[in-house]
């Protein structure tokens, strides 16, 4: 259970709020979740693994400064935590802001029950529309995020955005 009531059908998964102590963690998924972005670019290791330090740090820095009123949980598994939610819920419009779990717990139903979870919580807080943005190339996530009633609304070179709206 989460203070803005998100809150998974299952019941092995369930969130927390994310501490300090969770950095280590959400750095290694970081770094599992973005190395396949990165795999066919034949990196040696080091130089690899400095890249993606940068782009976590930018990353991390850049959410904080976009959207500083964002609530980070850790996604758990029977206690274990197998990935993060960002999410802002202020307002009418409520953005998820990432959702990543490691890759060995992709494709079960976790990221679709979270998301169902989000939207379920967005609209008894009665938010007029749930945002996110997504990868170009991530494709399993824009199947789901399509099967669940987002559409787009924009796009860039890198990312699409997509809304669910709540009918009122």
């Amino acid at each position: 259970m989460t203070g803005i009531g998100v809150v998974p059908l299952d019941p092995a998964t369930q969130l927390r709020s994310a501490t300090a102590q969770d950095d280590p963690f959400i750095a290694h998924l970081f770094k599992t979740a973005r190395a396949e972005d990165f795999a066919g670019a034949g990196l040696p290791a080091p130089v690899l693994d400095m890249l993606l330090k940068q782009q976590f740090l930018a990353q991390t820095r850049g959410y904080a400064l976009q959207f500083p009123g964002a609530i980070s949980f850790i996604v758990l598994r029977r206690d274990q935590p197998v990935g993060r939610l960002i999410l802002e819920a202020t307002g009418r419009n409520w953005r998820l802001i990432d959702i990543a779990l490691l890759p060995s717990w992709r494709g079960q139903g976790i990221g679709g029950d979270l998301i169902e979870a989000v939207l379920r919580a967005a609209q008894a807080g009665e938010a007029d529309e749930l945002r996110l943005a997504v990868l170009t190339t991530n494709l399993a996530a824009r199947r789901l995020y399509d099967r669940l009633g987002f559409v787009e609304t924009g796009r860039d070179d890198t990312h699409i955005a997509m809304a669910r709206r709540f009918g009122r």
